[in-house]
């Protein structure tokens, strides 16, 4: 059943409208991180004020390691959203189950696992990092395993185009 106004005017949620919404959404995301590059600074000089964590190198200076660390970090990001972009792209053309995808989700994956990396150099610092950095390994693994499945699927509508 649809759910529409008086006027007739359709307000289900669609396929479209989702995939619309996800690229929007990754949009956001990508002005938020350009923005964030004007402010971390501001955010690691924070950080060192308000933290009392130490990590394995004690009560070292964490502001250089961090900035350094969350400018790595957002080019990373970056390319992960330009990844997405592409896949996001892709399958609104209709093309969900190609190479091109696989590839996508692959480099997200590895793009997770190399935050994750970074997040846990920075626990040096500071050890709550090694928290994100489990999370970024563990969201890594979860694409790598969308990624395999992605590349079962392509393998099979590659048998299936040729059988036909």
């Amino acid at each position: 059943m649809k759910s529409t106004n008086e006027r007739g005017v359709n307000f289900m949620w669609s396929k479209t409208k989702s995939l619309f919404l996800s690229r929007v959404l990754t949009g956001a995301m990508i002005g938020l991180l350009c923005l964030l590059s004007f402010f971390i600074p501001t955010i690691a000089e924070w950080y060192e004020l308000v933290s009392n964590d130490n990590g394995i190198l004690g009560e070292k200076d964490v502001f250089i390691p961090m900035c350094v660390i969350l400018y790595l970090v957002e080019i990373v990001a970056l390319n992960a959203m330009k990844e997405l972009l592409v896949l996001l792209g892709n399958i609104n053309k209709g093309e969900v189950f190609i190479e091109r995808n696989t590839g996508c989700l692959r480099a997200i994956s590895w793009m997770c696992m190399l935050v994750g990396l970074l997040m846990t150099i920075l626990s040096l610092w500071r050890s709550i990092f090694i928290f994100v950095g489990f999370f970024s390994v563990m969201f890594g693994l979860i694409m790598r395993v969308l990624k395999n499945v992605f590349e079962k699927a392509v393998e099979i509508k590659s048998e299936n185009d040729f059988t036909i």
